[in-house]
């Protein structure tokens, strides 16, 4: 603890206070995207295989800041060893996609300096809201966001391809998300005298760093596009219907806690996770694509209604931190309310993650199985595991709170899952080695569930992702 206290000390870090660093945390990410591209190699794009050459340094960048940690001394953005990864990125990047040695070099050095400089800042800036390996996730998952974005906007304006609807959401995803970061950037930077001066910088900010971008790159106004998506479509509007009663469920929900003022139980807070169950699975067998364009775009609105909390801005600012006060996580020790933002990265991942998870038929029969981890492990395991655990548990683990119980819980609600899609024809070509990918997923998450003191949302999902695509 004392040495971990100098390493803090030096890099003037505030993690989230836990005993465990988590940073076996760091090669989640960075092996999910790799395995990706090797189990999959026909399906890979070139902004993919950028990712996965930028997921490689993102390793070894991993293994400098791990050592760093364990010899308790200063991460440095520059330095001789970090010029050193900069300098094998740029050659997987040239000789791998064949690109020029300037793009190469600028690529290698962005790489390592962006995910240092965002792991630096996550752990000084957003006090206590980070242990060392969920900070090291999240600059990861910044790193290949931002990179990714910028590739993919000089390969279409280099080839000048034709969007596919699945290229298309993914450029409203990248342009809406950035927007919104650069919204919030400034607003830190000035002062808002009032509401109506924030919904007005809101307007006119988020207008010209996001529809006006999205007209020119798309040729053709993206939320018009949306709707028409919607309108055009029967089945895909029974499904927005559908995920509309779903989200007026969870509002009510907050409401009448709120209104009781009553602080969430863990098990009073899965109701969530049920939820998340409900809306994905349809979308997921229905209408891939447009499941993975409303995950992208909600991620923006989370962030833009954690800005209004934060801000205390009328008429919503107040009702969203009543909200967050009731639902708080133990784990939400920061000042930002992460809980609800992890629930939705943890169930999006596996579809972000996949090389394509959509079929021909906007459907996931082919990749489905991969595609459930945040929704099996979070969404069925974890709930069985806190409801069990919470009401019947009584032997616990050792150094834990959670219960074997708990734990038994979880895992006979996953395999009940699997036999239940099996049953219905969801899950289809199960073979001998697909059954032992599942048992074994189940097992190892299940157990991770119970052992480890890091946000279950975000590790939970990665893991069974990885045993199973």
């Amino acid at each position: 603890m004392e040495n971990k206290k100098k390493f803090e000390t030096k890099n003037e870090f505030f993690p989230r206070l836990t005993e465990e660093k988590g940073l076996w945390m760091f090669f989640l990410l960075p092996s999910s995207i790799i395995l990706s591209t090797l189990k999959h190699p026909v399906t890979v794009t070139l902004t993919y295989k950028f990712a996965t050459a930028t997921a490689i340094m993102l390793s070894f960048t991993s293994i400098y800041i791990i050592a760093k940690c364990w010899q308790h001394q200063k991460i440095k953005v520059l330095n001789m060893k970090v010029l050193m990864i900069s300098l094998l990125t740029c050659l997987i990047i040239r000789f791998w996609l064949n690109k020029d040695w300037w793009f190469s070099v600028i690529s290698g050095l962005l790489s390592t300096t962006l995910f240092i400089f965002f792991y630096k800042c996550l752990l000084r800036n957003a006090k206590k809201s980070f242990t060392f390996g969920e900070a090291g996730l999240t600059a990861q998952g910044l790193t290949l966001f931002l990179l990714s974005y910028f590739y993919s906007i000089i390969e279409m304006i280099q080839r000048e391809i034709k969007l596919s609807n699945m290229q298309k959401s993914t450029v409203i995803i990248q342009v809406g998300i950035l927007g919104i970061a650069a919204f919030a950037y400034i607003l830190n930077k000035t002062r808002v005298n009032n509401h109506y001066s924030f919904y007005y910088s809101a307007l006119f900010l988020l207008t010209s760093t996001v529809i006006v971008p999205l007209f020119l790159i798309l040729k053709e106004n993206p939320l018009i596009w949306i709707f028409s998506q919607v309108l055009e479509d029967v089945t895909l509007l029974k499904l927005f219907i559908y995920w509309s009663a779903c989200i007026a469920i969870a509002v009510l929900a907050v409401n009448n806690q709120i209104y009781y003022a009553k602080k969430a139980s863990t098990s009073t807070r899965k109701i969530f996770h049920i939820l998340a169950v409900l809306v994905y699975i349809p979308g997921l067998y229905y209408r891939c694509c447009f499941l993975y364009l409303a995950s992208g775009v909600t991620l923006g609105f989370f962030f833009f209604l954690e800005i209004l909390r934060l801000l205390c801005i009328p008429p919503l600012g107040k009702l969203l931190q009543d909200g967050y006060e009731v639902f708080r996580d133990e784990k939400d020790t920061g000042p930002l309310a992460l809980t609800p933002i992890y629930l939705l990265v943890g169930v999006s991942l596996p579809i972000w993650l996949h090389p394509s998870p959509c079929d021909i038929t906007d459907s996931t029969q082919f990749t489905i199985l991969p595609l459930l981890s945040g929704l099996v492990t979070i969404g069925i395991g974890d709930t069985a595991a806190s409801y069990v655990g919470s009401r019947i548990g009584r032997i616990k683990w050792e150094s834990s709170s959670k219960t074997i119980e708990g734990t038994l819980a979880c895992i006979i609600s996953q395999v009940v899952f699997f036999l239940f899609i099996y049953y219905i024809g969801l899950l289809t070509q199960v073979t001998t080695v697909v059954i032992v990918k599942i048992v074994l997923s189940i097992t190892i998450t299940s157990i991770v569930e119970a052992k480890t003191s890091q946000i279950d949302n975000l590790v939970l999902p990665l893991i069974m992702y990885i045993i199973l695509v």
